[in-house]
């Protein structure tokens, strides 16, 4: 199998998620809001999934939320994962409704399951990106 030549895997940002993204670097969480319906939104959205409308607009969230479901990885699929084995990856539940998802990071040993509360931070995996990832609620280094 014949892997990207980057040391990290990063999405090609499409105009709709480049505010998504952009406010990441800032280490901020954005999501979408319909206008019409009142509906927050995922982000990355084109039209509102409740009522079809197409004013959207992106706001800045908390980033705290609950652990919805996740997957513990215990093999790598890229070379920048070798020496990170196992990890998790969560669908977090937002505070504000929408689910997102990122990477969690929890100290050793403790505990975690769906519904135990998280909270956003970011870490720089490269010279220019930060990316997502979940602390358990409580946990601040």
């Amino acid at each position: 199998m014949e892997y990207p030549k980057e040391d990290i895997i990063w999405p090609t940002v499409v105009d709709i998620a480049k505010p998504y993204y952009e406010a990441m670097q800032q280490h901020k969480l954005l999501i979408q809001h319909c206008s019409s319906c009142q509906t927050s939104l995922p982000p990355a959205q084109k039209v509102c999934d409740e009522c079809g409308g197409n004013e959207l607009e992106w706001f800045e969230v908390k980033g705290t939320g609950v652990i919805y479901s996740y997957v513990v990885f215990h093999r790598s699929f890229h070379p920048y994962y070798d020496d990170k084995i196992p990890y998790t990856v969560a669908l977090v539940e937002l505070t504000e409704g929408p689910r997102v998802m990122g990477h969690i990071v929890a100290s050793d040993g403790q505990p975690y399951q769906v519904g135990t509360a998280v909270r956003a931070h970011f870490k720089k995996i490269d010279k220019k990106n930060e990316l997502l990832y979940f602390k358990l609620d409580g946990e601040e280094h």
